[in-house]
């Protein structure tokens, strides 16, 4: 099984450090959460309102991953008690003008956004974190400041969704991940050389392409079922052939 160093040197955030997320979807829950542990912070995640209302002010920060459900009638106010505790890490569409009917569509935030966003703001409020360092799974070294990937003779930096689904995969190496379950987690208004609205295949043969993701560096990107692809570890050098 893979491994995934964050911060070899850094010890978890203590407890008594407390740090939210609070977030009704899956793919910004999530992705805030794996950038506070790459940063050495163990979070307290919340799928509710309800669920913080137990301990809300006594957090130290709370990063908001998208728009919550309400709140039953029972519970207090929490997110206006908290105040200049809450981080907000979506973004909120614009109001219609007269030239559009409806909202337009928004850019949810890739996970290069979030990780730039929660560093400074753990920075600017005094709470320690771990220097930022590489996500790095054997060969292959993911630098979220600036949206890279190196893996032997090459960096370069790639586009928010080659990024975003590359990671998606190193994060759950050697687990099938439907296509259903990939467009959950990911971003398809941002950057893709190919729209992957109905073109997702495509979109993962330009990743296996760009990254090489073919076994000759440990890793190789398979079809393992007609709707799920596989990241699977492999001896360095082998390649589909070979298998």
């Amino acid at each position: 099984m893979s491994r995934f160093f964050a911060a070899p040197s850094e010890p978890l955030a203590r407890p008594a450090r407390r740090i939210g997320v609070l977030g009704h979807a899956l793919r910004e829950r999530e992705y805030a959460r794996r950038v506070l542990r790459a940063l050495g912070v163990a979070p307290l995640v919340f799928t509710s309102i309800d669920e913080l209302a137990t301990l809300g002010d006594r957090l130290n920060l709370l990063f908001l991953a998208d728009v919550p459900e309400a709140a039953s009638e029972e519970a207090p106010d929490v997110l206006s008690l908290m105040g200049t505790k809450i981080v907000p890490l979506a973004q909120e569409a614009p109001a219609p003008t007269r030239h559009l009917r409806g909202r337009p569509p928004v850019a949810a935030p890739a996970f290069d956004d979030f990780y730039r966003t929660i560093l400074l703001s753990l920075r600017t409020r005094g709470l320690a974190c771990a220097m930022p360092t590489p996500l790095v799974w054997g060969a292959y070294s993911f630098q979220p400041m600036d949206r890279s990937v190196s893996f032997p003779g090459r960096t370069q930096r790639v586009d928010p969704v080659t990024f975003d689904l590359a990671l998606e995969f190193f994060f759950n190496a050697e687990r099938v991940l439907s296509i259903p379950r990939l467009r959950q987690m990911l971003n398809p208004v941002r950057g893709a050389r190919r729209f992957w609205g109905n073109e997702l295949i495509g979109t993962l043969t330009d990743v296996v392409d760009e990254l090489q993701l073919h076994g000759a560096h440990g890793w190789r990107l398979v079809h393992c079922e007609p709707e799920a692809f596989r990241l699977d570890r492999v001896p360095v050098g082998e390649t589909a052939s070979d298998a």
